[in-house]
C-alpha cells in the first residue's frame, strides 16, 4: 500500500482537516473555463484521446502540490505516495463505471495506463478504484489559477 496516516497539525492541511472532518458533504467544485484548442490540437497530431490528455494535464498540475498528497479517510489524515486520475467510462451495458487512472509523468506509459483502465472498465463493466493505493484526483480538480466560481460547499458549519 502506498499510504500511511500522518498527523494533520503537521502539515498545511490542519486548518481544512478540522473544519472538514465532520462536514456531512465536504465537496466544493471549483470550475474555470479554457480554451483547449492546443490540446485538441496536440490530440490530432499525436493521434491520442482528447479526454486522455486532459487528465494527464491534470495528473501533471496536482503531482506539483504537495497538499494533493494528503486525504482525510474515516477520521484520519493519510499521505499517498502516488495520484490518480478518475474519469467516467461508458460500459458496454450502456451503463457508466468510474475509472482511476494511475498518474506517471511519462505521457507514453499515462496514454497506455489510461488505454489499459478504461478498456478493462468497459468490458468488465466494473469500477476501476484505485483509491487504497493512490491519492484519487476527481478530473475537476485544477487549483491555483482564477476561478470562474465555486459550487457544492455544505460543511454543516
Amino acid at each position: 500500500m502506498s499510504r500511511k496516516e500522518i498527523d494533520p497539525k503537521t502539515t498545511t492541511r490542519a486548518v481544512a482537516f478540522e473544519l472538514w472532518m465532520n462536514a456531512p458533504n465536504p465537496m466544493v467544485t471549483f470550475f474555470k473555463t479554457y480554451d483547449i484548442m492546443p490540446i485538441i490540437q496536440a490530440s490530432k497530431r499525436f493521434n491520442m484521446k482528447l479526454n486522455m490528455l486532459m487528465l494527464y494535464c491534470i495528473g501533471q498540475a496536482a503531482s506539483s502540490i504537495k497538499e494533493f498528497e494528503l486525504l482525510p479517510l474515516e477520521g484520519r489524515l493519510y499521505k499517498f505516495d502516488q495520484l490518480a486520475i478518475n474519469t467516467i467510462v461508458a460500459n458496454k451495458k450502456g451503463e457508466i463505471s468510474s475509472c482511476d487512472i494511475r498518474y506517471t509523468e511519462d505521457l507514453k506509459q499515462f496514454n497506455a495506463n489510461y488505454l489499459h483502465s478504461t478498456q478493462k472498465a468497459y468490458r468488465t463493466c466494473k469500477d476501476q478504484d484505485l483509491s487504497l493505493q493512490c491519492m484519487v484526483i476527481g478530473t475537476s480538480a485544477i487549483v491555483d489559477v482564477e476561478l470562474d466560481g465555486a459550487i457544492g460547499m455544505n460543511s454543516g458549519i
